[in-house]
């Protein structure tokens, strides 16, 4: 209840203006004076006590919890591998590593959908969710299982959910290997897909392997451009013509069309400086791994971070005019093993950091890196964020990290980071022993200054899964971030790890633009106020490592249960304003 105090201010000024108007208009100065008005001076009024401070719930409850009857279960092969020589990381081959995930609601139903690639041995897989994070298998009548024949597949990697033609619902790129072809698949609207690979551009890319895929809007024309990146693709570094990282979407009419830009727009420059450190497959290879659209100097422009191996990594800023320049500082960006990225506003400043995960060890000096966004300028964070072990043994220090993603699992209101790990490799001598096999996932939880604390014993989530990617999704729709995470485990390939924390307030908010090419309004921004700090989250369909997250944005609040303000700021610069919003809630905000 508020209680107002009206003071009586108004009767004590009139009696004091008379009381001067009579003095002042007496006559002589012999004039007897007025007698003093006399008052009685209000006594103090004692604001009321500020409302307490809103408090976040430490400690992470029952942590997660390994679902064994989600529905996915798969085995993930290929029924010709290519031969490479036990325990030689220098023979690392792409097998070793594609696949991946695409997440999304393809149906629109409202809950969050998986596809899956899973090498050749079997067909892709589509989960349809029930709406409880429990999923059945629909790839066939969908039209996704195969993509050679009809009872065989290709060999598969970087699938992105993602629309394409701007009709509102969700269309499928898959990424290929060892020169099978990457694919375009239209959704009907319906439940089902049509292969629109002929003569969507796509069907013209000839690289060796495509491994991760990212859209977003690079140009300012409204629709969704694409990037791909080919880890192991050779090259021709004198004359690389266009390398097929950087895709123009031209498509009219709802005609799904592509065109490689990578060389007119400065891309394919930038990426192919050629590492200086040894590299697995000697010069003239590309090493990229992961691509993100991220408006990086918050100009509204999209700008590109390409997470790369053997110190590729690249930061390229957008110049407003279809191209793009090479702003990475090579005294920052040193990751030497760069794999996966996860980039996200971490310490609530306005603007966008970047964690890579890499190899780290007794051999990998320089592992993770996180990379802390300062006006645009990137700094190296990664001592004092804590993301490497450096304690224990030398087992415990290393790890070989892969797929990686935002999220605040606690909902504290602080980005937490999830790595997954691991590799078949293992070396030993006298001094230093390890095994990359007996890798942990690793979890650093968030403690709003860009610094972390690795928890993932605390969670539950330290297993020695060989893990390759992450999907960080809410998948029972009970209003907090669960995890998927891809290994190769012969039983089953994959993980579901439900979030049983259970302990502090969130809110979700899905955007969407009716009418517009950008459906999901890909390159918002949302703002959040509340207890004194705004979060932001811009919205991607950006790449983990082979994987992607749904567009929908997730913000813990601790206690608080009233946000003050959600600021929208559209891809065009408009801007949609709500007040007085209560947490708990699953938001769909549309532009106007």
């Amino acid at each position: 209840m508020k209680i107002i105090i009206k003071k009586s201010y108004s009767k004590i000024a009139v009696c004091c203006a008379l009381s001067f108007m009579l003095w002042a208009c007496g006559g002589s100065d012999t004039a007897p004076a007025s007698p003093p008005v006399v008052t009685t001076p209000l006594p103090p009024v004692t604001p009321p006590p500020p409302p307490p401070e809103p408090k976040v719930v430490v400690g992470y409850g029952d942590g997660f919890t390994e679902i064994s009857s989600s529905g996915i279960n798969y085995k993930q092969g290929y029924l010709f591998p290519k031969s490479v020589a036990e325990g030689n990381s220098s023979q690392q081959h792409p097998e070793d590593f594609a696949g991946g995930a695409a997440a999304g609601d393809y149906d629109n139903d409202g809950d969050i959908d998986v596809f899956i690639v899973r090498g050749d041995i079997g067909p892709n897989l589509l989960y349809q969710n029930d709406g409880t994070g429990h999923f059945v298998d629909v790839a066939l009548q969908a039209g996704l299982a195969y993509t050679k024949s009809a009872s065989q597949n290709y060999r598969h990697s970087g699938p992105t959910f993602a629309d394409m033609d701007g009709d509102g619902d969700l269309d499928l790129f898959i990424g290929g290997i060892e020169f099978d072809p990457a694919f375009i698949y239209s959704n009907n609207g319906d439940g089902t897909f049509t292969n629109v690979t002929s003569g969507s551009g796509i069907d013209l890319l000839s690289t060796q392997f495509t491994l991760s895929s990212a859209f977003g809007d690079y140009d300012g024309d409204g629709d969704l451009d694409m990037f791909l990146t080919h880890w192991g693709n050779p090259v021709d570094i004198e004359a690389p013509g266009d390398t097929g990282h950087l895709w123009r979407n031209d498509s009219v009419d709802g005609n799904i069309k592509f065109t490689d830009v990578s060389k007119i727009t400065g891309v394919t420059a930038a990426l192919l400086i050629q590492p200086k450190a040894g590299s697995a497959l000697g010069d003239n290879h590309d090493y990229s791994f992961t691509p993100n659209f991220a408006d990086i100097n918050n100009d509204g422009w999209l700008d590109l971070l390409v997470t790369g191996d053997f110190s590729t990594s690249r930061v390229l800023t957008n110049n407003r005019n279809g191209s793009f320049s090479n702003a990475t500082d090579e005294k920052v960006i040193i990751d030497d093993s760069g794999m996966g990225a996860a980039v996200a506003d971490f310490d609530n400043d306005g603007d966008l950091d970047w964690f890579v995960s890499a190899i780290t060890g007794p051999l990998w000096p320089i592992g993770n890196r996180f990379y802390l966004n300062t006006d645009g300028q990137f700094s190296n964070g990664s001592v004092l964020a804590a993301i490497n072990i450096n304690t224990g043994t030398s087992q415990q220090k290393s790890s070989w990290g892969w797929g990686s993603c935002a999220a605040d699992f606690d909902s504290d209101g602080n980005l937490d980071i999830y790595m997954t790990n691991g590799f078949p490799y293992s070396f030993s001598d006298n001094n230093i022993s390890f095994d990359f096999n007996l890798d942990t996932t690793r979890v650093f939880m968030g403690l709003g200054d860009a610094t972390f604390e690795e928890k993932s014993a605390d969670l539950g989530l330290n297993d020695t899964h060989s893990s390759r990617t992450v999907v960080c999704a809410d998948f029972d729709n009970d209003g907090d971030i669960d995890v998927l995470q891809l290994h190769r485990d012969e039983i089953n390939a994959a993980s579901l790890f439900r979030n049983d924390i259970q302990q502090n307030n969130a809110l979700s908010i899905k955007l969407t633009m009716p009418g517009h090419k950008n459906s999901f309004a890909i390159g918002a921004r949302i703002y959040l106020k509340a207890g004194g700090i705004t979060q932001m989250r811009e919205i991607t369909l950006g790449s983990n490592f082979t994987a992607q997250n749904p567009s929908t944005q997730f913000f813990g609040l601790g206690t608080i249960d009233i946000v003050d303000s959600i600021r929208v700021v559209w891809p065009d610069g408009t801007e949609t304003l709500r007040t007085n919003v209560s947490s708990g809630q699953s938001l769909t905000i549309s532009k106007p």
